[in-house]
């Protein structure tokens, strides 16, 4: 059997602090989430580098700060820019050491060719390259009078698999179950191989479309349901990694890539306890849950108030894969696998942690 860990990374879209259980919601059941932070340990001081969409997938990937690397805008569909060719991620860095890495879900780092994920060490990418409502979109639930009107001068929403177009426009009602089903193929595929699975959730972005079942399942309206299906989702992978024997020998990293919408709150979303939210630099914007399990090797049941952030995750995963970082750049990220155990003398590696919106440092 593989000895190398496999990595996991699922990384939710606006999904606020305030949204899942074990972090105080009083609307969503999120009984596989709550479990994972039960066997694992749950930051409750983990911050994303921007709070909104592109920079904060950027810095997560890459172990910097968005305006390091010149990435501090969100990207639209044509856009003729995207994340730098030369920037390495963490797909590359596990890709040269024999890792199988996947994509599965939302890019948005640049729709152009040479900015798609293969290029930047995915083997393989099955998702949309940008966010669920750059698109046609229209949806009018029978529990909510709000309807969402197409953006002007959008093409249809493009489903990729690899470098091309599978389907124009898909169901997004079906898509977080083609996103599962995606996710499962490529695990059983590389059980016996060390992998990484980025799962990049289109939930709870806007608009949130849910299958028929999950809406019926809440008295709280589709962006709760959307909540739920995340914890559908992370139940069905953590029950394939218990399946092939191989959870012992898997890390898996729950978070999400910035604060719930203000365009959410008034639907159900929540950032409390905290301040403001995606796109500000108030802590609802950069502070989120994280959660990370790997069995036997994390303390179950603990609870981390250090400063630690998404940065990161490179050099972090990078130690555990026992491989080193780029020597010819400069990280913002640091390895924080020291707090897996004994986490009450876990100190935080950052000195300061800073507040970027777009290219101004607003506070520290």
């Amino acid at each position: 059997m593989n000895q190398r860990p496999n990595f996991i990374i699922m990384n939710c879209d606006d999904l606020g602090y305030g949204d899942i259980s074990c972090y105080g919601s009083k609307k969503a059941n999120t009984p596989t989430i709550d479990k994972m932070a039960a066997e694992g340990i749950k930051f409750t001081d983990f911050y994303m580098a921007a709070s909104v969409c592109s920079p904060s997938r950027a810095a997560m990937l890459t172990g910097t700060y968005p305006l390091r690397i010149g990435f501090d805008t969100v990207m639209r569909p044509g856009d003729p820019i995207g994340l730098n060719p030369d920037e390495i991620t963490i797909a590359n860095i596990l890709q040269k050491v024999g890792y199988a890495t996947s994509l599965v879900g939302k890019w948005h780092l640049g729709d152009q060719h040479e900015f798609l994920p293969l290029n930047f060490g995915f083997d393989s990418y099955y998702g949309l390259p940008y966010s669920n409502d750059m698109g046609r979109n229209n949806i009018k639930t029978k529990k909510s009078n709000f309807t969402y009107p197409d953006l002007p001068d959008q093409p249809p929403l493009p489903l990729m698999k690899n470098n091309d177009v599978l389907q124009q426009q898909p169901d997004q009602r079906a898509l977080t179950e083609r996103y599962v089903e995606e996710s499962v193929r490529f695990i059983r595929n590389n059980h016996d191989n060390p992998f990484f699975l980025y799962f990049a959730h289109m939930y709870t972005h806007r608009p949130q479309y849910v299958p028929k079942h999950a809406l019926e399942r809440t008295e709280h309206g589709a962006y709760v349901a959307a909540v739920e299906q995340i914890d559908w989702s992370l139940k069905v992978i953590l029950s394939v990694l218990k399946e092939l024997c191989i959870e012992e020998n898997t890390l898996i990293i729950f978070t999400s890539d910035n604060g719930a919408s203000p365009l959410n709150i008034v639907h159900g979303a929540s950032n409390q306890p905290l301040r403001g939210g995606k796109g500000t630099t108030w802590e609802g914007g950069h502070r989120l849950p994280c959660i990370m399990k790997w069995k036997g090797r994390i303390d179950e049941g603990s609870e981390c108030s250090e400063i630690v952030t998404a940065m990161d995750f490179f050099p972090t995963l990078a130690k555990l894969a026992g491989t080193n970082t780029p020597d010819d750049r400069i990280l913002d990220g640091k390895d924080i696998s020291s707090s897996f155990q004994n986490t009450t003398a876990f100190r935080s590696p950052h000195k300061a942690f800073f507040y970027y919106r777009g290219g101004n440092l607003e506070a520290v």
